[in-house]
């Protein structure tokens, strides 16, 4: 299968842009549910804890089941090497793959769900969704150390470095989320959420961690600089409407990721099976959403002349023409359609591009343009 969006848009860092929310894969027959995590070459992989498979998903949109055969795929990470190390929670394994699909190695382990590499080493840190309620590390030998046991842990899943390489550890059944140092486990923060209601994964990026209050269907930013600092940064009811951060709605959000530049997030959800994307950037507590601009782009699929048309009211900054890997094509300053609130462009090639438009006031609007 194939899918038109590329995963890694071009992050526009220091230009004040809305977060979108764009659906990236939505497809009854691939079920993106669980944990994400991204290679060095920009491929994405996402566990399916309610069936059997791992999916990969490439820079260019195509969608296959990069392993199979297993019980609860859960947790994923990548060791120095590019070996993918899954964990299968109700399977007992801790399964070693390499960039093929190919079994390398097991390891059997109690209830393994969350996992992460060491920062400085090819150890991996994990945690196990059991009774024991454990976090263990299992080092390149094969040796496994439990190092925390029992209480505060409850259900630990999601874990996390920040950008001073200190790890987190969340818990999935209470939302709580933990400092863990060598010797204890520091109380950080409470995800908000309903009752009984659980938190999946969490990331970090821009700054902040982010984790996705699943039945509240919420994705919560973290302050890494205050305790128990929290704050919402989009969802409300269940649904699945992508645009603005302030309208996009979830089902289910569980699994969460943010890419190396740590502008882009990434989510599964666990209800729908689809995998969401939040571009360009995200934003802190004190970054306020902007407005949305409307403009026509017509005809969209097009042969490749192009028309765009803007409100004349809107102080038009620029208009960008990217292409499918997020880089930009072209761009029109204000200087080219002073005077106007229309202009024709022409794009030679075909293929999948984005046209986005900016005020003066950095209020953003964009919409996807086929070329055929």
């Amino acid at each position: 299968m194939r899918f038109t969006l590329w995963l890694l848009l071009l992050a526009f860092s220091s230009e004040n842009f809305s977060q979108i929310v764009t659906t990236l894969v939505a497809d009854p027959t691939t079920r993106f549910r669980d944990d994400i995590i991204l290679d060095t070459d920009g491929n994405l992989y996402c566990s399916d804890y309610s069936g059997s498979d791992i999916y990969k998903l490439t820079p260019g949109g195509d969608v296959s089941v990069f392993a199979t055969g297993l019980n609860t795929p859960n947790g994923l990470a990548f060791d120095s090497n590019q070996d993918l190390f899954v964990c299968d929670n109700i399977g007992d394994r801790i399964y070693k793959l390499d960039l093929l699909g190919n079994f390398l190695d097991t390891f059997e382990v109690s209830k393994p769900s969350g996992i992460i590499k060491e920062f400085d080493s090819d150890t991996m840190i994990f945690t196990e969704y059991g009774a024991a309620h454990t976090l263990s590390k299992l080092a390149p030998d094969g040796t496994i150390t439990e190092t925390h046991s029992g209480d505060p842990l409850n259900g630990p899943v999601g874990l996390v470095y920040d950008g001073e390489n200190q790890l987190y550890v969340a818990n999935f059944n209470n939302r709580e989320i933990y400092k863990v140092f060598d010797d204890s486990l520091q109380y950080w923060a409470t995800v908000p959420g309903p009752g009984s209601g659980t938190l999946g994964f969490i990331t970090f990026g821009g700054g902040y961690l982010w984790g996705t209050s699943w039945n509240a269907h919420q994705i919560y930013g973290i302050s890494v600089q205050t305790i128990d600092s929290t704050f919402l940064y989009t969802g409300s009811t269940l649904g699945g409407t992508d645009g603005l951060l302030s309208d996009a709605t979830f089902a289910g959000p569980n699994g969460i990721h943010s890419n190396f530049a740590g502008d882009t997030i990434y989510i599964s959800e666990y209800n729908s099976g689809r995998l969401r994307m939040i571009s360009p950037g995200v934003a802190g507590e004190e970054q306020k959403l902007v407005k949305e601009l409307n403009f026509q782009l017509y005809p969209n699929p097009s042969k490749g002349e192009i028309n765009v048309v803007f409100e004349t009211v809107q102080k038009v900054d620029e208009v960008i023409l990217l292409d499918a890997k997020g880089q930009v094509i072209s761009k029109r300053t204000k200087e080219s359609f002073k005077g106007t609130n229309s202009f024709s462009w022409w794009v030679d090639k075909a293929g999948i591009y984005f046209v986005r438009l900016r005020d003066e006031e950095g209020n953003i609007s964009q919409q996807k343009l086929i070329v055929q």
